[in-house]
């Protein structure tokens, strides 16, 4: 009786030191590592009644940018929407535009990741627009959000 209590004592033991071990080791390594968060910036609403740019403002951006839309309104209206954003330091800037028919398919109507950016990170001026021919309209109603990519340790 006595050999297999301290054979369960040791087996408890080893498993006890193997699961501190485990447990210690996985935690040391992932405190070091970065983890990526998204941050809103600002959100936004803009009607279709009008074509229309809008400057949402200045914001210090991370090294990335997302766009989250919903769409409602005519189903494919021939508009171009489009994101812009300027560096205030450098004055380079980035954009992308996208049609109801981008890429041969229908874009979502709502969408978190609309639009998606890499960039330098710094202090940036947004714009949002959305054109077409006022006689073609009307266009979307768009209720918007733009989110940057921060590092925390």
């Amino acid at each position: 009786m006595r050999i297999v209590a301290r054979f369960v004592v040791i087996a408890l033991y080893a498993v006890a030191l193997v699961t501190l071990a485990g447990a210690s080791g996985g935690c040391g390594g992932a405190s070091g590592d970065p983890v990526p968060e998204w941050e809103r910036v600002t959100t936004a609403h803009i009607s279709g009644d009008q074509p229309v740019k809008l400057n949402l403002g200045d914001y210090r951006l991370g090294d990335r940018l997302r766009l989250a839309w919903v769409l409602s309104g005519p189903e494919k209206p021939p508009v171009t929407l489009t994101l812009r954003i300027f560096n205030r330091k450098t004055g380079s800037g980035y954009g992308y535009a996208v049609t109801p028919e981008s890429g041969g398919h229908a874009i979502a109507r709502r969408d978190d990741q609309a639009i998606l950016l890499a960039l330098v990170p710094g202090e940036y001026r947004i714009y949002f627009s959305q054109r077409f021919a006022p006689a073609r309209g009307p266009g979307y109603d768009v209720e918007l959000t733009i989110y940057t990519m921060r590092t925390t340790p």
